[in-house]
């Protein structure tokens, strides 16, 4: 490896001063030089040092060199040659040479040269945490929270207290929050504002962030307004076997194809089997999500009330895509006095996404 740099004058330059200052990943070297120069900088091996070659350039007669640090054992100079003026670091180790400058003041004619010297071992180490990083970055876990309703449809509400809308929106803002205090997730809201989104849509936002988790946020209602609790709904069984069914009939081609089965299946049925790999997909996913349900109802349980039988099963249409596991939470009920003063409590929404958080911890690990 070889650098210069040209900064010449007709007169003599002279090194001033040396200095070291230590670095994580090795030393710094600055030489302070009184005129123009141009240097070389040379690391070499067998044994490790680096050479610095100044041209033009002599030593001020009450220059003295700073004592070796670090990876430095010993610094040498002289005169290579009658125009060049040698500073030899030895070193411990092979090493890398980074971020070597020339420095000008805004004022006189002082030139600075630096340069880092790094062992070959920690940039090694350096590199590969870097590739870790990224990989890392890859592994992480992709968390779609969806604040139900929004814009025109404004969910249940009780008059002058609270709208599920604002409700779930508050929580969900709060629930990113402490998401993206974890580095290895990626959080994303399917609204962030007050505005209407198709379901449809919210599922397709959700594909499109390739999630590895989607949580539908809402309240609820009752006639009784004893009823209260929280409450977690995943994908019916029966739910399950009509959007395998749909699914099958949406990737289907084989009738477009006209082309016919053996056996009893009519000319317009659906693929066998694309049926069975997308309720494959399909249970897969209600697994993982009955999972993460449990372990939801679980964390919950320790901090506020749960409607009876707090996990069910339902076909809501969020819950339909066999590409993650998803779950819609019912956080309370707006038409219960006790679930309303929690649900316009910022203490217990932020004490309930602890719960929703340690629970996705678990779900993950």
């Amino acid at each position: 490896m070889f650098f210069s740099e040209i900064a010449l004058s007709n007169e003599a330059g002279s090194v001033s001063k040396i200095r070291f200052s230590s670095l994580n990943s090795g030393i710094k070297v600055v030489i302070d030089v009184e005129k123009d120069f141009k240097y070389e900088v040379l690391p070499l091996s067998s044994p490790p040092r680096v050479v610095v070659d100044l041209y033009n350039v002599k030593f001020d007669s009450n220059f003295s060199f700073p004592k070796p640090a670090g990876i430095i054992t010993n610094v040498r100079f002289g005169s290579y040659t009658s125009d060049v003026s040698r500073i030899v670091f030895d070193l411990k180790n092979s090493v890398d040479l980074r971020k070597i400058k020339i420095s000008k003041p805004s004022v006189g004619k002082k030139r600075i040269l630096s340069f880092e010297i790094v062992s070959e071992n920690i940039n090694s180490n350096e590199n590969k945490q870097k590739a870790n990083k990224r990989l890392n970055y890859k592994k992480r876990k992709t968390i779609v929270i969806d604040p139900g309703h929004g814009g025109k449809d404004p969910g249940t509400s009780y008059p002058s207290e609270v709208s599920e809308k604002d409700i779930v929106l508050r929580f969900s803002r709060i629930l990113k929050k402490n998401l993206m205090r974890n580095k290895n997730y990626r959080v994303f809201l399917t609204r962030d504002d007050d505005r209407f989104i198709p379901l449809k849509s919210r599922v397709d936002f959700a594909k499109s962030k390739n999630a590895d988790l989607f949580i539908s946020i809402h309240a609820d209602a009752s006639n009784l307004k004893s009823t209260r609790g929280f409450s977690v709904y995943t994908l019916s069984n029966k739910g399950l076997d009509i959007e395998a069914e749909k699914l099958a009939n949406r990737e289907n081609s084989y009738s477009k194809k006209r082309i016919k089965y053996k056996g009893n299946y009519l000319k317009n049925a659906v693929n066998p089997k694309d049926y069975t790999n997308n309720r494959k997909k399909l249970k897969n996913a209600q697994d993982n999500s009955t999972e993460f349900a449990t372990l939801l109802v679980k964390r919950v349980s320790s901090k506020t009330k749960l409607l009876k039988n707090p996990h069910r099963y339902a076909g809501f249409a969020v819950l339909k895509s066999s590409n993650f596991p998803s779950a819609l939470v019912e956080l309370g009920f707006v038409t219960n006095e006790h679930d309303r003063k929690n649900l316009r409590s910022g203490n217990w929404l932020t004490n309930i996404s602890y719960q929703f958080v340690d629970a996705i911890n678990n779900h993950f690990n």
